[in-house]
């Protein structure tokens, strides 16, 4: 495969991961950050050039822009790679509501270039091969899922961007919430909202800290559903996913790090319904997640990859539509109006 000419936006955390991730084949040709000594670091490390503009950084001539700013920012810089001429790699949630995300797609078909959205959690192993279990049939129809995902902050939390819905687009529903509302929606489907409940119960912010969201058909008896809860007070950082299946139950846990390794627990039923038989497999570190993405989104962009992007702007706009459905039932509805215009 050729060699890719790679181009950052935004130099922190996520930026920092994304530019670790690429392959020894490409070359990032460019760094950019509203914070010059951030694009500096960042560019000295990978033997990259920082750029004082985002016209400079274009001008690199890159063929993919990764895009890994705060919210507010993802959209219109992705528009902009667009028209650049290049392949986009934007950060969850991709914009700060669901109109951002329908511009962007309109974007994209004229551009007629391919843009990946950020959902490296679908490449956690144990979370891959989860979906993979369930989509092949073998443990029969799909019944219900329940999810939870959350850290505790720390201190300060209420004073960083995240909590500044102008910038941020809401809170944990947006931050964490988007990553276990698009596993969701890959393994049983884009399933509507029944109910929601959001709440700000420990920290002073204008945005929910805890978020609970019940989906699926009300009225179909066969019909999968699905129960997400992610905290922003989930004082030990934690993630728990749980699907059943007629045959089966499905248990992923942990992620890497402080979430504790990530293992998959496979428990089979048999035709008499007693104690099911265990399968355990553990991933341990390191996270592969930023690097198999990177890998699949390269293939993509060659056109090796026949099934399409794991997680494009149609996924960004499935889980924006159940977010912001969620923020009109409930006190924050104000905020997200605000926030849409």
């Amino acid at each position: 495969m050729s060699a890719l000419r790679v181009a950052l936006a935004g130099c922190g955390v996520i930026g920092a991961k994304r530019a670790a991730a690429l392959t020894p084949a490409d070359e990032l040709v460019g760094c950019y950050d509203v914070r010059p000594t951030a694009a500096r670091e960042l560019a000295e490390r990978h033997d990259s050039v920082a750029c004082a503009t985002l016209g400079e950084l274009f001008a690199r001539r890159p063929d993919v822009v990764l895009v890994a700013t705060v919210h507010d920012r993802l959209a219109e810089l992705t528009e902009q790679a667009l028209r650049a001429g290049a392949h986009v790699l934007v950060e969850k949630p991709a914009g700060v509501c669901r109109a951002e995300i329908e511009r962007l797609i309109e974007a994209r078909e004229r551009a007629g270039l391919l843009v990946k959205v950020g959902f490296n959690h679908r490449f956690h192993p144990a979370i891959a091969r989860a979906a993979a279990e369930v989509h092949s049939g073998t443990h029969g129809e799909l019944l219900h899922l329940r999810g939870l995902y959350g850290h505790g902050g720390r201190a300060g939390y209420e004073r960083e961007w995240r909590a500044q819905p102008a910038r941020s687009g809401g809170g944990e529903l947006i931050d964490q919430g988007m990553h276990l509302l698009d596993i969701a929606n890959w393994i049983a489907g884009p399933l509507p909202l029944h109910c929601a409940l959001l709440r700000t119960q420990f920290w002073e912010m204008p945005v929910e800290d805890n978020a609970a969201l019940l989906l699926g058909e009300r009225d179909l008896r066969a019909a999968p559903w699905a129960l997400l809860h992610v905290s922003w007070t989930e004082w030990k950082n934690r993630f728990s996913l749980e699907i059943y299946c007629a045959r089966a139950k499905l248990h992923v846990e942990g992620l890497v790090r402080s979430y504790g390794t990530q293992r998959l627990h496979i428990h089979r039923m048999d035709e008499t319904l007693g104690p099911p038989a265990l399968q355990e497999i553990s991933y341990p570190a390191p996270d592969v997640s930023w690097q198999r993405e990177w890998e699949h989104f390269r293939a993509a962009i060659a056109g090796g990859e026949r099934g399409g992007l794991l997680g494009d702007l149609h996924d960004a706009l499935a889980a924006w539509t159940q977010v912001e459905a969620a923020y009109a039932a409930g006190p924050f509805a104000a905020m997200r109006e605000a926030v849409a215009v």
